[in-house]
């Protein structure tokens, strides 16, 4: 925390009052009883403080504001003609546990911490309104805040709902997004320049997509070129939206429910052939005590898609999985070449996209690794 890390974890702290309540904003002091910082807390929560600000300056709404420019002031320096993106990226935004998006013209927020919902977004919904959104919606759906306390909700804050799904913009593709109708579809901005790479890739090729969610990167190859595009999701809403995407986009991509991991040994074992395979599956592991699993799971995919590519087909590999190191899953990757008898190159080794920035101090932000490689 000292370095700059705004989680502080209860075992870290000597004195913690016992009255302390949700959403509190709390002074954090070192051992001298000098502040070092303020933040809100969560007694319910395994990270118990989240710093806001450092030193005597105490968090507020004029404060949370500022923050709130900053993100957008970068966004429009760094994607200038980019109208559907991520605007806030929780902590490496400064402001932990709050994403906002904009997608067809609604601002979308999720708070997936305590206090981001009961403390930040209050003070900000003024300032998100003043954006200019259509509506602001709440998106909370993430798997996170059960380890917050917090249930799962889907409702407007302001303005008047969508009559349906809202149409997503990126580099030429658009997605039909429902902005209220799940909690298992959606759209991740954080793949678009990975997608574009795939999309370059595609002409005259045989793509599989597995763990195809909505069809981001099956739409891009089709769009590029390929001959043949098949995608592979075990669920069926996200099947239904990617057919939706195929459609608006005019393109044909077979797609099919299907558990990913027994399509990838059915296609294996039936010596099917892919000149390009994308593995781009949700998090195998949601903390540390899962990364034992999330590697197996790792290898598992990998060892099936390498043997389906003949030689010079491609593997477009992705891990969003925070608590999975770039060295974690390269590890996989390689331990995977090795049990398939897999050599190639690497062509690229990517992250997320630039409105999901990156703080050194706060590794879990670089929480997005995709290795691209060419069998030789």
């Amino acid at each position: 925390m000292l370095q700059g890390h705004p989680w502080v974890f209860r075992g870290e702290l000597q004195d913690v009052p016992d009255d302390l309540a949700p959403g509190e904003i709390v002074q954090v002091a070192d051992a001298r009883g000098r502040v070092v910082g303020s933040g809100y807390a969560n007694p319910e929560s395994s990270i118990l403080v989240r710093i806001l600000t450092r030193g005597e300056r105490e968090p507020d709404a004029q404060w949370a504001k500022e923050r709130l420019d900053a993100a957008v002031t970068r966004r429009r320096r760094d994607l200038p003609d980019v109208s559907d993106l991520r605007l806030v990226h929780a902590e490496a935004d400064g402001l932990p546990g709050l994403v906002l998006e904009v997608m067809g013209g609604y601002a979308v927020v999720s708070p997936d911490t305590l206090g981001a919902q009961e403390v930040l977004l209050p003070w900000l919904l003024d300032e998100i309104r003043a954006l200019g959104p259509e509506g602001v919606v709440l998106r909370a759906v993430s798997p996170s805040r059960q380890h917050e306390g917090l249930g799962l909700e889907l409702r407007m804050l302001a303005g008047d709902p969508p009559k349906g799904p809202v149409e997503v913009h990126e580099e030429g593709i658009v997605y039909l997004v429902d902005l209220l109708g799940g909690q298992k579809t959606g759209h991740y901005f954080d793949q678009r320049q990975n997608r574009l790479r795939v999309g370059a890739w595609s002409a005259g090729r045989r793509i599989l997509d597995a763990f195809a969610y909505t069809g981001g990167f099956a739409l891009h190859a089709a769009r590029g070129g390929a001959s043949q595009v098949t995608a592979i999701d075990s669920s069926s809403e996200a099947i239904a939206a990617l057919t939706r995407n195929a459609e608006r986009n005019s393109v044909t991509i077979e797609a099919r429910e299907e558990n990913a991991f027994d399509a990838l040994r059915a296609l294996s074992q039936q010596r099917e052939r892919f000149d390009l395979v994308v593995l781009d599956p949700p998090p195998f592991a949601r903390g540390r005590s899962h990364l034992p699993a999330a590697l197996r799971a790792y290898k598992e995919i990998n060892l099936r898609a390498m043997r389906l590519l003949p030689p010079g087909g491609i593997l477009c590999t992705a891990s969003c999985s925070h608590a999975v190191s770039e060295d974690d899953f390269t590890g996989a990757v390689r331990a995977a070449a090795a049990d398939a008898g897999f050599s190639g190159r690497v062509l690229g080794s990517y992250g997320a996209d630039v409105d999901h920035p990156v703080r050194i101090e706060i590794p879990e932000t670089d929480y997005l690794h995709c290795l691209v490689l060419v069998k030789e």
